[in-house]
């Protein structure tokens, strides 16, 4: 069977460079016999003059390299010193010497100069093309803002016209371009070359490859060519380590990063940078990256070689509260608390309180509440959201928080009302409405000066919600009342919810209601529609005062007339009549 055509595009070209011809022009040249190039030159004109072809690559390049950046805006600037005393001393140099010169001066990058004292060489002394010029032109696109891969294609083009063929100095030379201009293909082209005429590649060539790879996102072909480099035996310095790290650490490759850096230290490397390790454990530890951050924070905080910013801190804190490491939280605690002031915030101590709760270490979570009000920094209600969602795992658990609250008090602990109201909100979450009350009753035998809040009610009248329990619900609220607590939205909101739950008629529901509105609260958004549900069970006219409410207030009106006519009381028709009947309530 005839096998079909096969259609190649970008994509293919990049996963599988090696089995496609490349297609830039002028770059199958390279590979050609030099007999065939030669030929296939016969025919450019004025072909007996050599120096021409060399003269237009230095003209055209100190033309056009200035416009290769996007946005680069070229500024000539004047010859210094040093760079007009070495173009006059090219003019009278021996040409051993010369060329040394033009060879150190490309390797500094400098394209601007390295095309001038080529000009001189070849124009003024009389030079003729050859390789170590065309080297020379080529290290000199290694300027980061002058140099470009395109013009490395364009010199190797003119090599192969001039009928020389490129040695491994040249294609070493275009290595080093690469590793600053990257290009994939030109890359492949010339390792490919390389192997083919049986050059090896040398430790600057296998630096500058890697650096290119990694210049090129390709991070996965770096570190395998750093393994292939030691399994060579070819030493890595330490320049190249650190930009492989530097990299994977900004694509949050923190597994290799981490691999990376602990196989350096085994191979007896010490001198790792200072910068680096703080790169290391800042982007680790913004990401949460638990095993990288202990991993530098042991190396370099431990060891007094690094303080921490109180940013990078916090970063340090959040990262062991979310895995559940007590002993980094509480050592980056220790860094915090030497500082002067008043460094450890409220904040702090909540990260802290997560990461035992992480830890499965319930006591000390509680204690850690205790601490927090004797320093000053008394917990919130969102302070106790992880014990809280500890405490729901089980209905077991908040019994045993009330009795680590009853060894606190022993203990002669502070302990707020906040870890009562957590407790008391476990058991309302685990529908034991007993429990809550008996901890509600019991709280002063926890804590003697203790009182209930607007919270611990809040969290009491849920649980009366639940339970239809109108009774206790009224208690409770005359309790607030000779307590002198003020009530809250969320408090008036769930007197409405008890009302609705515990009795057919919606009066007492509708007095909180109105008495909600005086004060310029608003219920929430499910206990308004439930109120407005419960209305057109019993037929109320009055929901038609809460559309208009609603109306008031911008809420869209299809959803309540979805309501209305849905559990209408006298059914679908009656609803559908009055519905009609009041339609401008309903429009925008």
């Amino acid at each position: 069977m005839p096998s079909g055509k096969l259609f190649t595009d970008g994509s293919w070209h990049c996963l599988c460079p090696s089995s496609i011809t490349l297609s830039r022009k002028g770059l199958h040249i390279l590979s050609r016999p030099a007999l065939e190039v030669s030929r296939q030159c016969m025919n450019i004109k004025q072909r007996q003059f050599h120096a021409q072809n060399l003269r237009r690559t230095v003209q055209r390049s100190s033309r056009t390299a200035s416009t290769l950046s996007i946005g680069y805006q070229p500024t000539i600037l004047p010859f210094s010193y040093a760079e007009l005393r070495d173009q006059e001393q090219m003019r009278k140099l021996d040409l051993g010497i010369a060329y040394q010169q033009l060879r150190q001066t490309a390797l500094r990058g400098n394209h601007r100069q390295t095309q001038v004292l080529t000009s001189i060489l070849v124009e003024e002394r009389g030079e003729k093309p050859s390789l170590r010029l065309y080297d020379a032109l080529l290290l000199a696109n290694a300027d980061h803002l002058d140099g470009s891969a395109s013009e490395v294609v364009r010199i190797l083009e003119e090599i192969a016209c001039e009928g020389m063929t490129p040695d491994s100095a040249t294609y070493h030379a275009v290595l080093r371009v690469l590793a600053i201009h990257p290009d994939y293909l030109l890359r492949h082209h010339i390792l490919e070359q390389l192997r083919k005429r049986w050059f090896p590649v040398t430790k600057d060539g296998w630096h500058d490859v890697i650096a290119g790879l990694i210049r090129d996102r390709q991070l996965e072909m770096a570190l395998e060519g750093l393994e292939n480099m030691r399994k060579e035996c070819v030493k890595v310095e330490p320049w190249l380590h650190d930009l492989m790290v530097y990299t994977l650490c900004s694509a949050e490759e923190f597994e290799s990063a981490l691999d990376l850096t602990q196989r350096r230290l085994n191979e007896g490397e010490l001198n790792i940078s200072g910068s680096l390790w703080y790169y290391l454990l800042d982007t680790a530890s913004r990401a949460l990256h638990h095993r990288a951050t202990l991993f530098a924070y042991r190396a370099r905080v431990e060891s007094l070689y690094l303080n921490p910013p109180a940013g990078m801190c916090i970063n340090i804190l959040n990262t062991a509260a979310r895995h559940g490491d007590t002993y980094l939280a509480t050592s980056v605690l220790r860094v915090l608390g030497k500082r002067s002031g008043n460094p450890i915030q409220l904040h702090h101590y909540e990260a802290l309180l997560e990461t035992y709760i992480k830890a499965n270490d319930l006591r000390t979570a509680l204690t850690l509440l205790s601490i927090m009000t004797a320093a000053g920094h008394p917990p919130t209600e969102s302070s106790t959201c992880p014990i809280y969602t500890h405490l729901r795992q089980s209905a077991d658990f908040p019994a045993k928080a009330v009795s680590i609250l009853e060894d606190l008090r022993e203990q002669d602990r502070q302990v707020p009302i906040q870890a009562i109201n957590v407790t008391i909100q476990a058991s309302i979450s685990h529908r034991d409405l007993d429990s809550a009350l008996h901890t509600y009753k019991t709280m002063h035998t926890i804590s003697p000066n203790l009182n209930p809040n607007t919270a611990t009610f809040n969290i009491l009248f849920r649980g009366c919600a639940q339970a239809a329990r109108k009774d206790l619900a009224m208690f409770l609220a005359s309790e607030m009342v000779a307590l002198k607590i003020a009530p809250d939205t969320l408090t008036y909101d769930r007197l409405i919810l008890v009302c609705l739950n515990s009795e057919a008629s919606i009066d007492d529901a509708w007095r909180y209601f109105e008495e909600m509105k005086t004060l310029n609260w608003w219920p929430r958004d499910g206990t308004y529609m439930s109120l407005v549900r419960r209305a057109c069970e019993g037929g109320d006219e009055r929901v038609w005062k809460l559309v208009q409410d609603s109306r008031d207030r911008g809420a869209a009106g299809q959803r309540m007339r979805a309501l209305i006519a849905e559990h209408w009381k006298g059914g679908s028709e009656e609803a559908e009549r009055l519905l009609d009947e009041n339609r401008s309530m309903f429009d925008s």
